[in-house]
């Protein structure tokens, strides 16, 4: 049986989460189009592969706001919406390698059957993104599933924390270094809503868990529910 392409709106998609170029509703809806439709995930994937070579060779340089103002100042008035998409290609080429991982990761840790409707999904990095570690939330069941991980250090072990609107961190409890399924507790469960923040320390595990972190998280990211 031979692929069919995808229509040329779907393959644009595909290449602006590529690229990490979505946020908010859109980002929402490639990211449910990666879990329903393996040509979408396929092509996010060799996205990857075309960009992987130049993302390694291409020094990082952010243009200052002036050019970018500039360019969208001259192009607004009489730029189609190809145009427009275009240059936001050009612009997100910098950070394709982790949206492509993210993506990816994403569809491996979120089971075929679980609905695209009522799952939630982060994928939390360090500061320089050197370490990522995905995670989806059900909220059916109130099951976090833990990509794998390599983040105990010595006697200390790495402890989830949901930072909801208060600024408060709660501890979701520690996590292992294979990953695999966490239940969260029926008084935790209403923080974990699309925007708050996951965030990881390491703690000490015969304490755990704790009342608030005593170190500085080494992950963060925020739930996006799709």
């Amino acid at each position: 049986m031979v692929d069919r392409p995808l229509p040329p709106d779907r393959a644009d998609l595909a290449a602006e989460l590529a690229l990490g170029l979505l946020d908010g509703a859109e980002r929402a809806e490639a990211l449910r189009l990666c879990l329903s439709d393996p040509g979408f995930a396929a092509e996010v994937e060799a996205w990857g592969h075309r960009l992987s070579p130049l993302l390694d060779t291409t020094p990082h340089k952010e243009p200052s706001s002036r050019v970018w103002n500039a360019i969208e100042a001259r192009t607004t008035d009489r730029s189609s919406t190809g145009l427009v998409r275009s240059l936001r290609l050009w612009r997100g080429g910098a950070v394709a390698a982790s949206a492509i991982a993210a993506c990816l990761a994403l569809v491996l840790l979120i089971p075929r059957s679980a609905s695209p409707e009522a799952v939630g999904v982060s994928q939390l990095a360090d500061a320089q993104g050197a370490t990522t570690m995905a995670v989806s939330y059900d909220p059916q069941a109130g099951v976090l599933r833990l990509g794998p991980n390599q983040l105990a250090s010595g006697a200390k072990s790495p402890e989830l924390w949901i930072i909801p609107e208060d600024s408060i961190p709660r501890s979701l409890g520690l996590i292992r270094a294979q990953g695999g399924k966490l239940s969260v507790e029926t008084r935790l469960r209403q923080f974990l809503r699309n925007g708050v923040t996951l965030a990881i320390t390491l703690e000490d595990p015969a304490t755990a868990p704790h009342k608030a972190p005593t170190a500085l998280p080494i992950l963060t990211g925020k739930i996006s529910i799709i």
